[in-house]
């Protein structure tokens, strides 16, 4: 049995799943967690888990809201200090066989302070250790998301780099991997029920709400609140279990752009439309490649959401037909090569 210290970072549920599905995915080995936010639902679950401040991205009216991510990221770098070195004692007790990181700011500090090797598994450095052309426009956003995983995250020893989409690694630390899938979707059998979800964590894009009442189509909203249902509109209130049931049951997902929800998505055959955060360059990105795949759309004119939408049912059926032609599950994979690089070490 191997101990593994993970450090998740814990500001959306894609990290936490993908963390958790990690674990569930190398049974037998001993795992202690350190993170803030949701990270702290492993606890329930039985996990060990360390609190941690978070540096993380504030989002407001559907866009990253910086004043607040940069007041929350200088309160918490200003106490790093004290944070990395406890860290590292706890590292040191202990006594790790791997040390990951999940987007995590202070485990691959800590571990180099306690001479622990730091293997990170994201998705967010596909932005920065792969060879890609870049997205058009968003030049500026892109430089900055860019220098802030370069200068906050990128200080691991090694990295995998989870992705719905292939791209070839950049430098020779690197290796680009399939998306990590949750198990309860790996279980999940994809059904037509006929209905659209919608699920957005910063705020509605635009009119869209109102664009989806005027389609007539059932929709079912997560992450918008829990008004009262409003004609073919109903409105979810948080539910792991509910949520899953109407992920394998829909037609089509509409998001922000999320890595871990797009692959979800996938792996159960649903086109995804894309409406990404404002300032968001990441969910752009993955929109991108999403759409030039041929899984789904990006959407980046919110004003005519109605014809938008339209186009985007009117392509369902092609959608569906490169998707069934890709693989969207790489946990095996991820596991055996952590394993690999265990026994290496």
């Amino acid at each position: 049995m191997a101990r593994i210290f993970y450090g998740v970072m814990g500001d959306s549920r894609g990290h936490l799943s993908r963390s958790l599905s990690m674990a569930r995915e190398m049974p037998g080995h001993e795992f202690l967690f350190a993170g803030g936010g949701r990270v702290l639902e492993l606890r329930s679950l039985g996990f060990r888990v360390l609190e941690l401040p978070m540096v993380s991205t504030a989002l407001a009216g559907n866009r990253v809201a910086f004043t607040s991510t940069i007041g929350r990221a200088a309160m918490v770098l200003a106490r790093s200090r004290a944070t990395i070195r406890a860290l590292a004692r706890a590292m040191e007790d202990f006594a790790p066989d791997l040390a990951l990181t999940d987007y995590e700011f202070f485990t691959p500090r800590a571990a180099r302070l306690a001479g622990i090797s730091c293997l990170s598994l994201d998705h967010q450095h596909v932005l920065t250790r792969t060879v890609h052309e870049p997205p058009p426009g968003q030049a500026l956003n892109r430089a900055l998301t860019r220098s802030i995983i370069q200068g906050l995250f990128s200080a691991s020893d090694r990295y995998l780099v989870s992705s719905f989409f292939d791209l070839p690694p950049r430098l020779p630390d690197t290796e680009v991997l399939p998306p990590i899938i949750r198990q309860e979707v790996l279980a999940a059998g994809p059904g037509r029920a006929g209905h659209a979800l919608v699920y957005f964590r910063g705020g509605e894009p635009g009119d869209l709400l109102a664009a989806l009442k005027r389609r007539g189509r059932r929709t079912m909203v997560y992450g918008l609140g829990d008004a009262a249902k409003d004609g073919p509109l109903v409105f979810r209130p948080t539910s792991v279990q509910g949520f899953l049931d109407d992920l394998s049951g829909c037609e089509y997902v509409i998001s922000g752009g999320g890595h871990s929800l797009i692959s979800e998505a996938l792996f159960l055959g649903k086109p995804v439309l894309c409406l990404p955060a404002g300032f968001f360059y990441e969910q752009y990105f993955n929109a991108h490649f999403l759409a030039r795949a041929g899984f789904g759309a990006l959407c980046l004119d919110w004003l005519d959401l109605d014809q938008t939408i339209e186009d985007f049912e009117a392509k369902i059926e092609g959608f569906r037909a490169r998707i069934r032609e890709n693989e969207f599950s790489g946990n095996s994979i991820a596991a055996k090569r952590l394993s690999e690089l265990m026994a290496g070490s």
